[in-house]
């Protein structure tokens, strides 16, 4: 029976129903030297942001699924905290967001097995001290050909991911770079279902993300309401009319509490996606059939182990 890891416990995945497959709650992008939870007033940043959770699950969201990276300020206790003050189900990750200046500088000195094996204990015992185990395998990497750190940290996901059957969602925003991930995940025998092309709607040439596509990814659309709504509206069309619908996420990469800025600085609904977008795709004809799959069955395939 599949599963997936929130940060209050197993649930089957069935149980997930309406979900946000990419979102923020907290982030912090000082840097690996300067974060922590000195930075900010974890009372605060659960005062401001209860509202925001508390709107989507009105609208029927029941799980909520929290991309911000160790290092970023991920922080499993808000987001337990916030969980049960909602009732969401919310997931959070392990792994290492490979972008300077996030990477910490024992990442360069440590091989891939022993990265997959800090991750792999987080999955079997918990995230700092707690007993909140990560749902996901979160990594980022920049354009262009593989720098060796990066190269070492999707083999590090890949060797997590076989271990655990989590799965890896990683900052990726461009095909090609997508398509050498999926060959690393290839040589360690990781199924590139286990595998999100993150951030794909940035990609340019449609061509790209259906390649990715056949190849068996998920392809997430997460950044509607920000702008670009009608290209990820002609990307999705394009997907769906090549028979991909079983593969995409759509989502907003909405919130959230900037650690730094006052009051959390300029804080996104999670709610667009539900309010605006779902109803430009009734609008253009896509079936309530496929909608539910995109919002109900697709994250709860993509996330489950």
């Amino acid at each position: 029976m599949s599963k997936v890891i929130t940060v209050t416990g197993e649930i089957k995945s069935e149980e997930m129903e309406l979900t946000l497959p990419h979102e923020h709650i907290l982030v912090d992008f000082i840097g690996v030297d300067k974060t922590g939870k000195h930075r900010y007033d974890s009372e605060a940043v659960k005062k401001v942001m209860l509202p925001y959770l508390l709107e989507i699950r009105d609208l029927d969201v029941k799980t909520f699924v929290d991309c911000t990276p160790m290092y970023l300020a991920r922080d499993v206790n808000i987001l337990r905290e916030l969980a049960k003050q909602t009732g969401l189900y919310i997931l959070t990750n392990t792994g290492i967001y490979g972008r300077e200046p996030y990477i910490p500088q024992y990442a360069y000195s440590s091989n891939p097995d022993e990265l997959a094996n800090q991750w792999i204990k987080e999955f079997n015992e918990g995230i700092e001290e707690t007993n909140i185990r990560p749902g996901f395998i979160k990594t980022a990497v920049e354009a262009g050909k593989f720098t060796d750190i990066e190269k070492k940290l999707i083999e590090a996901a890949a060797i997590t991911s076989k271990e655990t059957d989590l799965t890896i969602a990683t900052h990726t925003c461009f095909g090609e770079k997508a398509l050498q991930i999926l060959d690393v995940l290839k040589d360690y025998e990781v199924d590139p279902q286990k595998w999100i092309f993150v951030h794909a709607n940035i990609e340019e040439k449609i061509e790209l993300i259906s390649q990715v596509a056949e190849r068996g990814a998920w392809i997430s659309l997460d950044g509607i309401g920000q702008g670009q709504d009608d290209n990820i509206l002609m990307i999705l069309e394009t997907l769906l009319e090549q028979d991909f619908h079983s593969q995409i996420l759509l989502s907003q990469d909405a919130g959230c509490y900037f650690v730094g800025e006052e009051n959390g600085g300029d804080i996104r609904s999670f709610g667009f996606l539900l309010t605006d977008f779902l109803p430009k795709l009734q609008e253009r004809g896509i079936s309530e059939e496929i909608i539910h799959e995109l919002t109900y069955t697709n994250p709860a395939k993509a996330y489950s182990i």
